[in-house]
């Protein structure tokens, strides 16, 4: 197999081309270890709330994550018409490392609440 680099997104994913006798193929690729570490810490730091409570912090995503779901489901997390299926993963203790506040998400008109 030849593996190719072919550069790094300016959200730090590397990009390569893989070729093989089944033919050629695209690899990204990127670093979640700090990314999680990083939740890890949040989840314990406050509630997530902020000073006039107006506002929450949930998660934080790791880019090359949101490319996976894209890829592999065919919906994109950032897609307010897909807040219903981000906060059934965000609320799924299989992606619980990407929680940064305790809680459950819920969705209304869009808007995750």
């Amino acid at each position: 197999m030849k593996r190719t680099y072919l550069f790094t997104s300016s959200a730090g994913i590397q990009h390569w081309m893989r070729e093989d006798e089944n033919g050629t193929s695209f690899e990204a690729v990127s670093e979640t270890d700090p990314v999680i570490e990083r939740n890890k810490a949040m989840l314990t730091h406050n509630d997530g709330y902020t000073a006039d409570r107006s506002m929450r912090r949930v998660a934080s995503i790791p880019y090359i994550i949101m490319h996976k779901w894209l890829n592999e489901e065919g919906w994109w997390a950032l897609d307010p018409e897909h807040a219903d299926k981000l906060a059934a993963k965000l609320n799924s203790s299989d992606w619980a490392h990407l929680r940064t506040a305790e809680g459950h998400l819920g969705v209304s008109n869009g808007m995750m609440r």
